[in-house]
């Protein structure tokens, strides 16, 4: 630690606000004196320099109670029933010594103005003067460790804030980096099923769900542990998904994902658009006999990506909007990017529902919230 940092510890909070503040103060003091003392009795030169005396008199003792005032709150220790005694003797003695500094330069160091009349001596003066300033000082500190605690208050605020946030991204990382890990086992369990009983029935059928099945691990596999993926990877993988619950489902499932290449490279969090396929799937078009289509798209939109998954599936039930999925998905788009990402559920125009993620537009890893 360098010599400057040292001392400048020594004087920490203030500020030059506060210098203006004791300034304005001093010439206000000044003024007030002259103008009660010596109100029509001198010329205006003759006021303007006692002003001027009594300024700069006033400015030398609140100088030597500031910078005394300020080392003995930064450097006494920050418990109450040592600090606050020790303040109250920095102000004691810094305004005897400020005031006995003042009268010494009013008098060239002779003290000779105390020889003019005997019944005023040293002392007396001191008596006289000291106590406004001890006054002021008290005050002064009153409000300055005032504003020092409310400071601290808010800093420690903050620092707790900042904790939940990071300890909120946190908890949502495990729970994605637990749903990663999982990759859905009874779904694979399924498909592996069935493609063990195509291969009795349909050979070809079941190569092409093996295809599929490779494509979704392909893609899924090498995310697992990212925090971030492309809008394309995540297509791929709802798409590889999507193709295998078509053959289990047959004609009842339908699905195009239409992603415009310029918008392949945009930043999105992984799993998200497969959470919407599968909810559409789940809680859409497996309760209906006759199944349903599912549409997969991108856009722009006010600077912001906006990915939507559409069914034709039964629509709004009372648990519509309420599963964990859901969930999870919005309580990720608020810690990731607070109130400029969000997820909204609608109608759609003859049956089914839409679903909306809409998030900032990057293509910069850089750019995503930490």
């Amino acid at each position: 630690m360098s010599m400057l940092t040292r001392i400048g510890s020594w004087f920490a909070g203030l500020t030059w606000r506060g210098v203006a503040m004791i300034v304005l103060m001093c010439a206000l003091n000044a003024i007030r004196r002259t103008i009660q003392n010596s109100l029509g009795t001198m010329t205006f030169l003759e006021w303007l320099e006692d002003t001027t005396e009594l300024f700069l008199t006033g400015l030398i003792v609140a100088a030597v109670m500031t910078l005394t005032i300020l080392a003995t709150y930064n450097r006494a220790p920050d418990r109450p029933q040592v600090r606050y005694p020790a303040l109250v003797a920095a102000i004691v003695v810094s305004s005897m010594v400020g005031v006995l500094l003042a009268l010494a330069i009013e008098s060239e160091w002779t003290f000779e103005f105390f020889k003019r009349d005997s019944a005023v001596t040293i002392f007396g003066s001191m008596l006289a003067t000291w106590p406004r300033y001890a006054l002021l000082g008290g005050l002064f500190t009153g409000v300055f460790v005032y504003f020092q605690a409310a400071e601290a208050s808010d800093a420690r605020a903050r620092v707790a804030e900042l904790d939940r946030v990071r300890f909120d991204q946190q908890m949502d990382e495990a729970r994605l980096q637990v749903l990663q890990a999982q990759i859905e086992p009874h779904f694979l369990f399924n498909s592996l099923a069935t493609v063990r009983r195509l291969y009795q029935t349909s050979p070809a059928t079941a190569v092409t769900t093996l295809d599929n099945l490779m494509r979704y691990l392909a893609v899924a596999l090498p995310q697992i542990r990212e925090r971030d993926t492309t809008l394309g990877r995540e297509a791929e993988l709802a798409e590889a998904y999507l193709g295998i619950q078509q053959i289990r489902m047959g004609r009842r499932l339908g699905f195009i994902v239409d992603i415009p290449p310029e918008l392949r490279e945009a930043r999105l969090p992984p799993l998200m658009l497969l959470t919407l396929a599968e909810n559409a799937i789940k809680h859409g078009l497996n309760p209906l006999p006759e199944g349903g289509f599912i549409r997969i798209s991108a856009s722009i939109a006010d600077a912001q990506l906006q990915v939507r998954v559409d069914d034709t599936g039964q629509g709004f039930t009372e648990t519509s909007g309420a599963g964990t999925g859901l969930a999870n998905i919005r309580a990720r788009l608020a810690s990731l990017y607070g109130p400029a990402a969000r997820l909204n559920l609608g109608l759609n125009p003859e049956r089914g529902v839409n679903a909306t993620i809409s998030l900032p537009l990057t293509t910069d890893v850089a750019a995503l919230p930490a």
